[in-house]
Order: C-alpha cells, then structure tokens, then sequence
C-alpha cells in the first residue's frame, strides 16, 4: 500500500490553504504515476490535513468534491483520510500523529510493514513513525525545507514520479 499526502506531494501547495477548491492542480505526473501503480497491484490512499475545513474556509462537502474531481481526473479509485480539525483542537487525527495512517491500514486490512508514506512535510514523516510505516519525501511542496529536519537514512525523491522505479 502506498499512502499519499495531498498537498504539495500530488497536487500543488498554496499558502493561502486554496481559498478557492476549484483551483487546486495536480501535478502532471501524479495520476501517470497512481494509474501505473494500481496496474501493479498497489492499493492506494491518501491522508490529508485539512484545517481549512476548521477555520471556515470550506465545508467538509466541499472538499470531499474536490477529492471525487481529483481520483477521477487521475482515473484511479482512491482512499481518502482527512483530518478537518484546526491545529489548536488537537485532534488524535492530524499528522503527525498516526490515526490517518492507521485508519487508511486498517480499511485495507493490511499491517503497517506493507505500506510507504510518501509526503513533503515533517508531519507527513512524524505520521510514518509513529504508525510503524516506511516513510519517502517528496522534494516538492515543502519537501525541499523539510529534508533538512530529517535524518540521513531517509528515502528521498525529486517528485512521486520517481516513485515506481523505488518500488520496482
């Protein structure tokens, strides 16, 4: 299974958080690459903080809409995990704790040791560890401030288009 952060690892980030859904992009290269590895047997999710949902910026409705336009502009089934929650609620749901992760594991009845975690942020990695997963960083989105917090051992891709020849 490989678990995907939204923002800045499959579509462009936006500092203004995308006031406007309608406007947020995939990268070119996101849905070549998530039809490629559903061909090969991957299962697929993704796992996303959302706080604009809790600082009023859209509904829940809303960005449930945008994930439906998004998995059918990529042309794969997806399983979406979002945490909707505003950081000061501190929800057991934002990354970087593990709850996304392990919500996306469990409802693909798979152990934390077969799946990847590819994301841009330390959250995205601080989710990894704490549920047991592998973790790869993207150098897009934040990916390129981001490499400095972590360690050396970990797996570092220029996009997630260099993604399939890591698990090939």
């Amino acid at each position: 299974m490989v678990i995907f952060d939204r923002d800045g690892t499959l579509t462009y980030e936006a500092a203004d958080y995308h006031r406007d859904l309608t406007r947020v992009r995939s990268y070119p290269f996101a849905g070549p690459l998530l039809q490629r590895l559903q061909e090969q047997g991957y299962r697929l999710a993704v796992a996303t903080n959302q706080s604009g949902i809790g600082r009023g910026f859209w509904t829940r409705d809303e960005v449930d809409r945008l994930h439906s336009r998004l998995a059918q502009a990529w042309g794969v089934p997806l399983s979406w995990h979002l945490c909707p929650h505003h950081p000061d609620d501190h929800c057991p749901c934002r990354k970087p704790l593990p709850a996304l992760l392990q919500e996306a594991l469990d409802r693909a009845g798979l152990p934390a040791a077969e799946a990847l975690m590819v994301g841009d942020s330390p959250a995205d990695a601080g989710a990894a560890a704490a549920a047991g997963v592998e973790f790869a960083l993207v150098l897009t989105g934040k990916g390129r401030q981001t490499r400095s917090q972590l360690g050396p051992d970990v797996l570092v891709l220029e996009t997630v288009a260099d993604l399939e020849a890591q698990l090939a």
